[in-house]
């Protein structure tokens, strides 16, 4: 059977998703339950985020409803929350209000995120983390920590200024070490694909004083092939009906996992339905209904990029766009 993997190639996550591996007996699970027993041999699980991929941000909330997930792990560091909100984060789980404006510097006061976080998965996400803690006591709660360097924007006035972009990935990898594993704690990890690897990632740079730590988790979006695409989401759809009809009902996710052959980006694949089904999350209207807002995001695109805003409103098709 083909099992399928993201490769990476001059620096981007291309459709070589596609690639055979030796064993014809991959193990495939129910997704939760694959995590799950990952975490037992590894103390950081990698969620690699296909950013704006709705199926698997959803994914993540399943993650964290599991009775599982407070009572064994508790912690997630998310690439899409800036750390300089750390505070306002850990009051807002805690089931504080807080002002929606004060609120949306979580996913706002980020550094690499071109204009800005918009997704609304991530913004369900801190949501959906603060209803599971409402039902808990307070040794249970689930702690987010903001993984984006801390970051002012108001002295932030030129692209000379933003010296915090060479620290996307070393400054959550310090606080995975100090924070998570120095403490023996664990913690799920969601993190754009290509943090995870390369020299300077946070794969590395963590394993580098905890060898092993890390299990990291690739979705599978499609390939170019259609017919290794086709041949592969028929043989999962079958696992699928397999698994719904004999291990877990309402199961919607597989992992995949080729003990002999772990693949080159990751240790085992995500398969979230058939890559045509796939959609994007819609996007928050914030960048278009507020204006001041939307000046202050302006201004920021044309420090780190150059370019302003597109003058249209986002896009809010569902359409899956594979970048």
């Amino acid at each position: 059977m083909a099992m399928f993997w993201g490769t990476f190639l001059s620096g981007s996550l291309v459709s070589e998703q596609a690639q055979t591996l030796t064993s014809p007996h991959p193990s495939v699970v129910p997704a939760a339950e694959g995590i799950f027993v990952a975490f037992q041999s590894h103390s950081i699980v990698g969620m690699a985020d296909w950013h704006g991929l709705a199926q698997e941000e959803d994914f993540y909330v399943d993650l964290i409803r599991d009775p599982r997930f407070t009572e064994e792990i508790g912690n997630v560091v998310v690439e899409f929350g800036g750390a300089a909100q750390q505070d306002t984060i850990d009051r807002y789980v805690a089931g504080e209000d807080i002002p929606y404006e004060q609120l949306r510097r979580v996913w706002t006061d980020t550094v690499g995120w071109i204009p800005t976080v918009t997704a609304l998965g991530y913004l369900n996400f801190f949501a959906q983390v603060r209803a599971v803690n409402e039902g808990l006591p307070l040794s249970q709660r689930i702690h987010i920590w903001l993984g984006e360097p801390p970051i002012d924007w108001s002295k932030i006035k030129t692209s000379a200024d933003l010296t915090q972009l060479s620290q996307r990935d070393r400054y959550p990898a310090e606080l995975i070490k100090s924070q998570i594993l120095a403490k023996r704690r664990k913690a799920l990890v969601i993190y754009g694909s290509l943090h995870f690897f390369g020299l300077e990632g946070l794969k590395p740079l963590v394993e580098q004083s905890y060898p092993g730590a890390f299990f990291v988790v690739t979705p599978y979006v499609g390939s170019q092939d259609k017919v290794d695409s086709d041949s592969f989401e028929q043989n999962m759809e079958r696992w699928r009906n397999r698994v719904l009809a004999t291990e877990a009902k309402g199961a919607k996710a597989l992992l995949v996992k080729d003990d002999q052959s772990p693949g080159a980006t990751g240790d085992a694949l995500l398969y979230l339905g058939p890559a045509a089904g796939l959609t994007q999350s819609p996007i928050t209207p914030d960048l278009y209904l507020d204006f001041a807002f939307r000046r202050e995001i302006n201004r920021r695109s044309l420090i780190v990029s150059g370019a302003p805003l597109e003058v249209t409103k986002p896009l809010m098709s569902p359409t899956f766009i594979r970048r």
